[in-house]
């Protein structure tokens, strides 16, 4: 594998795609451990209980909570500080008749505490490496994070999402009210049409990463649609001059798809504005550079129902920690855009915060913590495309009379992690041999582009289910 003159990222900077050139440190870069967890099986995918089925007991949902260290231990058990909607979800969520109340104390990576109203208090390992489920001292398959990546590390969740099934709620309190109470019902007033789904993907030049990040995803997504006899043409995709921000608006207003799959920049700039790029971090940006206004799409379409997944430089967020220190070369517009993005700090995008805590909201977004890169979506040796567990998640997962819950849709994609990893161990101990150098440094850039997608939402919610034939 020849090894790359530069990289380009999915990131806008505002007035062109962020690239860079490789550091004279990026082979070292590439061969230090960038992986959360353990290189070991997830057994998340075991598969002797249904682990569709969060209220077997052998699978389990549980929330995960900051520490409070003012709270007695039975107040722990009882989530008495979490916001009154996610009190009442843990307890409907559970398999055992009361809230299974997991804590993350700050800078503890190996493990989170379960307490219960007896008072017992029992550390669980994040590797998955103990007992599983909803039984005493286990830990379920299901975790709801709640809370933002400044109380709860994104780091937190990439790890966890290699041993159990992860999502987010990161909503204010009138967000958090809206989304329980759907959950709650089901999304039962929820109008999407399952049948309709819609992709929504920009290319700005033939073979730049917009290109590929259509290709790859976008347009392998609509072919996968368009094969099931329910779906076929009602599939729709928005593509060249169709993707606008505001045609994007318009279709979701007319058709109410229920899956929503779009590929594009995610904004990553100015550089003299750090409040407007908190603000703006990640929007998605359209055939004409104009970005996706959260405000502006939801006063023409409500998204109660649907499931989004954006492929975009930090349509989910930031984790304010640089990942790829010593990778790029410094002054290239893709460092400058990775230095932005640090500099805020950990933070959750704008656009899932307004669809799932919505009046009608989404029921979950699956988004991008830092950039992707080229290499992450195509072998350079081979120009394999590397995304077909996307595509098994955005159909096969979805596409069912039983739709799978989002968490477990994207198991084999966090899989992959772990597959990654092997290979990574075996380039590294040939740092010698040709070609070692790349592949170390293939293995960790799409490994970091796995652990760092993210689900916002309840991870035990699924999309609409298609109607029966």
């Amino acid at each position: 594998m020849q090894w790359p003159e530069e990289l380009t990222a999915n990131a806008w900077t505002g007035t062109e795609p962020a690239t860079g050139g490789l550091s004279d440190r990026a082979a070292q870069w590439a061969l230090g451990d960038h992986f959360a967890g353990r290189p070991a099986s997830h057994r998340a995918a075991q598969q002797r209980p249904d682990h569709r089925d969060w209220l077997d007991r052998r699978v389990g949902w549980g929330i995960v909570l900051p520490d409070v260290p003012g709270l007695s231990r039975p107040e722990r058990a009882r989530a008495d500080d979490a916001p009154e909607p996610l009190q009442r979800l843990a307890a409907a969520r559970s398999a055992t008749g009361q809230p299974i109340v997991l804590r993350y104390e700050r800078d503890d990576w190996d493990q989170l505490y379960r307490y219960y109203p007896d008072g017992a208090r029992h550390p669980i390992p994040t590797t998955g490496d103990g007992p599983r489920g909803a039984g005493r001292g286990e830990l379920p398959y299901y975790l709801l994070l709640a809370g933002s990546p400044v109380e709860l590390p994104w780091d937190l969740q990439f790890q966890l999402n290699h041993v159990c099934y992860t999502g987010r709620l990161d909503l204010d309190d009138s967000g958090l009210g809206n989304y329980v109470e759907a959950a709650l019902s089901g999304w039962a007033s929820a109008a999407v049409d399952s049948s309709s789904p819609l992709m929504w993907s920009v290319q700005h030049r033939p073979g730049d990463i917009t290109w590929l990040m259509r290709q790859g995803v976008g347009e392998r997504a609509l072919a996968a649609w368009r094969t099931d006899t329910q779906i076929g043409d009602r599939a729709v995709g928005l593509r060249e001059e169709h993707a606008t921000c505001a045609r994007l608006a318009t279709t979701l207003a007319e058709r109410r798809p229920g899956v929503v799959v779009t590929t594009s920049h995610g904004m990553t700039g100015p550089d003299a504005d750090p409040e407007r790029l908190r603000r703006t971090l990640g929007r998605l940006v359209d055939v004409g550079h104009d970005l996706l206004e959260p405000d502006r799409l939801l006063s023409q379409w409500s998204p109660e129902g649907v499931v989004w997944y954006a492929l975009a430089c930090c349509s989910a967020g930031g984790s304010g920690r640089h990942q790829f220190d010593g990778l790029l070369q410094e002054g290239t517009r893709a460092a400058r855009a990775v230095e932005r993005v640090v500099a805020l700090g950990p933070v959750t995008a704008e656009l899932p915060r307004a669809l799932l805590g919505a009046a009608r909201p989404a029921r979950a977004f699956i988004g991008h913590v830092e950039p992707a890169f080229d290499w992450t979506l195509r072998r350079a040796d081979t120009g394999l495309v590397t995304t077909s567990s996307l595509i098994t998640a955005l159909y096969d997962e979805f596409f069912q009379a039983r739709p799978t819950p989002v968490g477990y849709a994207f198991r084999q994609y966090y899989l992959q992690s772990a597959a990654l990893r092997s290979r990574w161990s075996t380039a590294r101990q040939l740092t010698g041999e040709a070609g070692a150098p790349s592949t170390a440094l293939l293995c960790t850039l799409a490994g970091i582009d796995r652990q760092c997608t993210v689900i916002l939402g309840d991870p035990a919610v699924a999309p609409a289910a298609l109607p029966c034939e």
